[in-house]
């Protein structure tokens, strides 16, 4: 009965141990104990105090219900209760449930509760960690004028206790009752029974303390009228602010009133009294907090809403734009010309050559049948880069080789997986609007070992550390490690680098078998003593075993800087505490009500060391984890200069920002109630598929700027409508990171929104009859993403055009579709679409439905364009 328990126990303490010693020895390698150290502590401090509290609490009361029914004093149907109970378990259990063993019973069943609710309460080390080192915002709330400090610091800490003490003392209360009531101690009144008196009196404690935290949550209530939900704000409205508000304080009082009620009861029964406070108080709380809000919402504030609801609008716009940056928008009007010409796309050529004609989708099919080379290299995600190059500025898209995690079946040996199959090889990269051979990318850095056409070396290609990157991997030990293929022979090679933890010791070899659950690890001849063991190696894995407090972005990117590999992630600091601000649902985070991108964290690719730099000094949350931490975080100006050249505005950020913006840039009340300039997210097709579009990047040059500019771009088009209506942009590039610009577009006339746009190409004759042509010709037609690019003061749409052979996974860009004004073109070549949008167009003959097979004498293009396979080179896909 006691050795299976103990084993389990054991068990459970060496695998808890053993996961600290290893996390341990893993920070120490990357020169964070000082994060390890400070949550450990915090996190076991809390778990400590609150079972040690809980425990207590819990093992007082039930030790006194045990005491009243257990004393000699005790009322006749007590002790016949006892009796009945203790003859009940001997029958049917076979043990004798003996006072001594009632109190250990006691101390397992308090202890069992105590550790469950010091677990949760110690799960919430990051309110604890905010708490202490907290500052301030210097924002006052615009409610109580209190700083928003207290509302996303301290506020939900004290929540946080007192819903840990409302919860302990109702399993008090619970607990405690049963007792009492299971041993006949406490009797309806109406039946002839009594209350025991010190059963009474111990019961009206545990009643105090429960009213008592009941009020203290009133009081807190208070403050947390900045997230109510009712009426048309989010925060309070006129109902919370003049209703709910004297509800809460009349609620309080009958608290302490209750409290006192209470506490008299402990010395004298007020059973009657007890009974009325009891009514009182429920009916007051139905009645304040629950109907009249109601009826003075539906009664009072709705036919007169907007009058009533104005100042609380102004404050639920003006902090919504505060907690998600928007109020640092620059704003202004963009002409939106019709007349884009050759002059105009001369003195913008740069910016048209960047336009990205790729899209991530059928690129990745594209790299992984041209560029995995081999059956154990795999490409997990496209990312969108920009490079200065020797002829200039360039978007370009790029692509880590990883190594995959499944080897072919007949190779799926344990000294291949985790020793010799260790990292992967090198990235690919290309121009974002060139082909070359009939539609396949134009490569800038290719193959394996790789070569590169624009004068990019890597001189550490091996990928230890990627986005994919399942379970361990030992590296440094007596047998080599495949570095990549070599015509048809392997190149092999040693790992030299300092990532992963040192397994020179029989204790370590023994840990890590045990943490990975490998055994393995103890009876391979292969390790020396220089041998390493890599774990946790994928990017957002990695980085969030480190910084558990830091919410990351979705998209990792590569970036090669002088020479070497390195993975640049955002992170954010966020919080669903900012009084008045609106609420969004976010990918990283369940709800959010404050965004920040404060951290730019660069991950090396081949030694996985992890580096965390400052990128908004000043979020009040970051300067607090900076408190916790110290040292972790560095100043941008320590980022090397190439690198700090490659940090982009994140995509997650700006979704979120543009999401908001899009109600939020109605500062007017009547305006914002009235919905009367709401705007959404234009629609895009791709494949057939329509949906939302999301924000791209682009490398053009703002409205009356001659400068090449790295940004984050979406458009606006107006609720139910399909025109554009505004666009907005994020600047990438220094020293005007960060930017945010909005262009406003006339209302006065029509511009063409994307799926408009999409709808005069379905509506061009010669375009659709070609698309449905080939479609039919053994091939599937993939319509790629649009690209809505601003040229001076007109825009430029663009659309790729990609033919898949059936049954193949190897999509070609074979031709690009390009719309200004009302001229509609498409031609094999980004190049040719241009000229031919600024070149007399001759008519096109009609296909004739009627004549099958004959194709009318100025129709050439209708031919569908050969689906071309590039040569396979030595050693290709195997």
């Amino acid at each position: 009965m006691i050795l299976l328990p103990a084993v389990f126990v054991l068990l459970v303490a060496i695998g808890m141990i053993a996961g600290y010693l290893e996390k341990w020895l893993w920070m120490r390698e990357l020169n964070y104990t000082g994060i390890f150290w400070t949550l450990f502590s915090v996190r076991w401090v809390m778990f400590i105090a609150a079972f040690i509290c809980f425990f207590l609490y819990l093992w007082i009361n039930l030790r006194e219900a045990v005491r009243v029914i257990t004393n000699p004093g005790a009322t006749s149907s007590a002790r016949r209760g006892m009796t009945l109970f203790r003859e009940g378990m001997a029958n049917q259990f076979n043990i004798d449930f003996s006072p001594r063993l009632l109190n250990w019973g006691i101390v397992f069943g308090g202890a069992v509760v105590a550790w469950v609710a010091a677990d949760a309460l110690s799960s919430q080390w990051d309110t604890w960690l905010r708490f202490r080192y907290g500052g301030s915002f210097g924002v006052p709330d615009p409610l109580f004028g209190i700083d928003v400090g207290f509302y996303v610091f301290r506020l939900p800490f004290y929540q946080l206790l007192q819903t840990g003490v409302m919860l302990l003392t109702v399993v008090a209360i619970g607990m405690v009752s049963c007792i009492y009531g299971y041993m006949g101690v406490l009797r309806n009144r109406f039946t002839g029974g009594g209350i025991g008196r010190k059963a009474m009196s111990h019961l009206s404690i545990l009643l105090f303390i429960l009213v008592a935290d009941w009020g203290f949550g009133f009081w807190l209530s208070h403050y947390e009228l900045v997230y109510s939900t009712v009426g048309v704000v989010y925060g309070a409205g006129f109902t919370a602010d003049h209703v709910t508000r004297i509800a809460l304080w009349i609620m309080l009082a009958l608290s302490v009133a209750g409290c006192a009620l209470l506490a008299l009861n402990v010395y004298r029964p007020y059973t009657r009294a007890l009974l009325i406070g009891a009514g009182t108080y429920i009916g007051a709380y139905v009645l304040g907090i629950m109907i009249l809000p109601s009826l003075c919402q539906k009664f009072v504030v709705q036919p007169s809403e907007l009058a009533f609801e104005t100042p609380y609008l102004k404050n639920y716009i003006e902090y919504t734009r505060k907690a998600y940056d928007l109020s640092t928008v620059q704003e202004t009007s963009y002409p939106a010309l019709t007349d884009l010409t050759p002059a105009v796309v001369a003195r913008n050529k740069d910016t048209v050559e960047n336009i990205r004609l790729w899209d991530a989708r059928p690129l990745l099919q594209t790299y992984e049948q041209t560029q995995a080379i081999r059956l154990y290299y795999e490409f997990y995600n496209v990312g969108v880069d920009r490079y200065h190059l020797t002829d200039g500025y360039h978007q370009v898209m790029l692509a880590t080789r990883e190594l995959s995690p499944n080897l072919p079946a007949g190779a799926r040996t344990w000294v291949n997986q985790y020793l010799e199959y260790t990292h992967g090889y090198g990235l690919v990269m290309s121009l974002v609007s060139k082909t070359v051979g009939g539609g396949f990318p134009q490569y800038l850095i290719e193959d394996v070992p790789a070569t590169s056409t624009a004068g990019l070396t890597i001189e550490q290609p091996a990928v230890y550390y990627g986005e994919t990157m399942p379970g361990y991997r030992i590296v440094a030990t007596g047998t080599k490690e495949f570095d990549y293929p070599k015509g048809n022979d392997n190149v092999y090679t040693s790992y030299a680098g300092t990532g992963g933890i040192p397994i020179d010791s029989l204790w370590r070899r023994a840990l890590f078998a045990w943490t990975q659950g490998d055994i393995n690890l103890l009876l391979t001849t292969y390790l020396k003593p220089e041998s390493r063991i890599q774990i946790w190696r994928d990017v957002q894995g990695r980085i969030s075993k480190i910084a558990p407090f830091l919410q990351l972005d979705s998209d990792p990117y590569p970036v090669l800087s002088a020479g070497q590999l390195y993975w640049i992630q955002d992170a954010y600091t966020t919080s669903d505490q900012f009084p008045y601000a609106n609420q969004h649902q976010a990918g990283f985070a369940q709800t959010l009500n404050y965004l920040r991108n404060s951290v730019k964290v660069v991950t090396n690719m081949y030694d996985g060391s992890v580096q965390f730099y400052v990128m908004d000094p000043k979020d009040p949350i970051l300067a607090a984890y900076q408190r916790a931490f110290p040292g972790v975080f560095k100043p941008l100006d320590q980022l090397s200069p190439d690198l700090k050249a490659h940090l982009r505005y994140p995509e997650d950020l700006f979704a979120i920002q543009a999401d908001e913006y899009k109600t939020f840039h109605m500062t007017d009340p009547q305006v914002f109630y009235n919905r009367e300039d709401l705007w959404v997210a234009p629609k895009e097709t791709y494949a057939g598929e329509q949906g939302p579009m999301q924000p791209y990047y682009i490398l053009m040059k703002l409205p009356g700027s001659n400068t090449l500019e790295y940004l984050l771009m979406t458009p606006f088009t107006p609720q139910n409508r399909d025109n554009m209506i505004s666009w907005m942009a994020a600047r990438c590039d220094f020293p005007g990171y960060g930017t945010k610009l909005f262009y406003e577009l006339p209302k006065d006339k029509l511009i063409y929104g994307p799926n408009q746009i999409e709808a005069m190409i379905d509506q061009d004759p010669t375009i659709s009859q070609q698309l449905t042509l080939w479609d039919q010709r053994g091939s599937h037609v993939i319509r790629g993403k649009l690209i809505v690019t601003p040229v001076e003061n007109a825009f430029l749409y663009i659309v790729p055009i990609y033919l898949q052979a059936e049954g193949e996974n190897f999509p070609q860009l074979k031709r690009v579709i390009a719309v200004t004004g009302d001229k509609v073109v498409m031609e094999p070549t980004l190049d040719g679409a241009m000229a031919d949008l600024f070149t007399t167009q001759q008519p096109l003959a009609v296909f004739d439905p009627s004549r099958p097979g004959v194709p009318a004498i100025n129709a050439p293009a209708i031919i569908a364009p050969a689906i071309n396979t590039p040569p396979l080179k030595t050693g290709a896909i195997q």
